[in-house]
């Protein structure tokens, strides 16, 4: 059975218009869901019988020198693991949902970090999807070189001193050369007791005349992504997250699974797809390699373009074509 939603005559833009994803106490929901997140006793009991888990194989990592993802003005794409991705776009370094060690000190990382954030190029921009644990670190914030600035959903204020650029749904922020804009996706937020979704998610879209990503941060499938694609593809590359997804009973409200992420990318018209959320924490019932397996194989299915990078491997884009940069 497929899941319910809420009849709504109202396409995104008119949704965003109108607010509809802002309540009157401050807090935020997905107005087209009956429920606003997933349900407390629904994880415990999960975490608690975790009886369909899958054992993890080996991820093999690439540690890139930091010269290779400044190889040229971009499009460089470096895939760091779970939601960590590093573009360099316009002679720009972005870097999204950066995090290099355990979730809280708690969860354990499976895979080492390919790269020190150190010893990672100057950030110009670090893009924040939503403020849960394992997509806003502070620590990983912290220890970024560089003095980049933060893009991020509303009211990230709560929990970062400068939160530079918070963004609403379809706001943009633009600088010379370059434009992000927020854009719907079906999630929610939580960090801390009682602050359930009181901060913003988003996907975003990095544009410049030549080229032009999708950013799905955490998501799960609704009839969005279409729009977004109508109003603003195609798109050059997506990232869309596709870990996390079982069991599905659970995940299917907030998370993608690699079919439903194959999708999106179709959706939206993208060239390539390139699934992130995977390859560090074990936070869903399936191996923490079947992510990029399972996407690739619907990819190809579909006769659409999967984009795989391993922890550490570098791409570059050039005339519509991907290329691996080796140290």
């Amino acid at each position: 059975m497929g899941m319910k939603t809420l009849v709504n005559d109202y396409s995104l833009l008119e949704i965003a218009r109108q607010k509809k994803h802002h309540l009157p106490d401050g807090r935020f929901k997905n107005p087209w869901l009956p429920y606003e997140a997933p349900k407390l006793a629904k994880i415990f009991k999960w975490k608690l019988s975790h009886l369909v888990t899958k054992e993890n194989n080996h991820i093999p990592v690439i540690y890139p020198s930091p010269g290779l993802l400044q190889e040229t003005e971009g499009p460089i794409i470096s895939f760091l693991a779970h939601n960590t991705v590093f573009l360099r776009l316009g002679g720009k370094n972005f870097l999204f949902d950066p995090i290099f060690g355990n979730i809280s000190g708690i969860i354990k990382r499976h895979t080492p970090p390919p790269i020190l954030p150190e010893k990672l190029p100057p950030i110009d921009f670090v893009i924040y999807s939503h403020a849960h644990r394992d997509h806003l670190d502070l620590q990983s914030l912290q220890r970024l070189p560089g003095n980049p600035k933060v893009i991020t959903p509303l009211k990230f204020s709560l929990y970062l001193k400068n939160s530079n650029h918070e963004l609403d749904w379809f706001d943009e922020y633009e600088e010379a050369g370059f434009l992000i804009r927020a854009v719907p996706v079906q999630h929610w937020s939580k960090r801390n007791i009682g602050d359930t979704n009181l901060a913003l998610w988003a996907g975003f879209i990095i544009e410049t005349p030549g080229f032009k990503v999708f950013f799905g941060g955490d998501t799960g499938y609704f009839f969005g992504f279409k729009e977004i694609g109508d109003l603003f593809g195609p798109f050059d590359l997506a990232l869309v997250p596709a870990g996390a997804y079982l069991p599905r009973e659970l995940m299917r409200p907030f998370h993608l699974s690699p079919e439903e992420a194959v999708k999106v990318c179709m959706d939206i018209n993208a060239k390539f797809g390139m699934p992130i959320h995977w390859g560090a924490y074990k936070l869903g019932d399936e191996a923490l390699d079947d992510p990029p397996k399972l996407f690739k194989k619907y990819a190809l299915n579909r006769g659409f373009k999967p984009l795989i990078i391993y922890p550490g491997e570098v791409a570059y884009i050039e005339n519509g074509k991907p290329f691996f940069l080796t140290s």
